[in-house]
């Protein structure tokens, strides 16, 4: 007798959108499909806790996004400040923070990241809706700062369905 492999996340395209979601969740996140291509896809066994990695040729962008039922965090304020624990961001300047719509969202550049003679304008944003934590991580990589506008216009695209 044959059996299936279980599946623990979810990547379903539509003609125009692309979702991410994990078996345990109702919800999912939703962003407009493009050109992303996803790079790098991450499950943990007990299907509790997705990781996928995209990039846009076109934006010339970096997408991420990781949906965990198991967080440490309760609220989206609570996931925000967990992911701002990054070391990488230590170094963050000119942060600042906002709401949008479930998300709590900030966005920062760092200059000249581990010693490398480029900047980079980030965006971070987490929900907590269902049990689920959707943290995600949206950025750029130039030599001369990146506008982090573009970056906030693809956050107003995203959606939890």
């Amino acid at each position: 007798m044959l059996t299936a492999p279980q599946v623990y996340a979810d990547v379903n395209d539509s003609i125009t959108d692309r979702r991410f979601s994990i078996p345990l969740g109702a919800q999912g996140l939703v962003m407009p499909r493009a050109d992303w291509a996803l790079n790098k896809e991450q499950r943990r066994s007990d299907g509790k806790v997705a990781y996928y990695m995209m990039y846009s040729e076109q934006a010339r962008t970096v997408f991420s996004v990781y949906i965990d039922k198991t967080g440490p965090c309760r609220s989206a304020d609570d996931c925000l400040k967990e992911a701002l624990k990054n070391p990488l961001y230590k170094d963050a300047q000119e942060i600042k923070m906002t709401d949008d719509r479930q998300f709590k969202v900030a966005y920062f550049y760092l200059d000249k990241p581990q010693g490398l003679a480029v900047s980079q304008a980030h965006v971070l944003a987490s929900a907590y809706v269902d049990g689920l934590w959707f943290d995600i991580h949206i950025s750029q990589t130039n030599k001369e700062r990146p506008d982090i506008g573009g970056l906030l216009e693809l956050m107003k695209t995203l959606q939890l369905k």
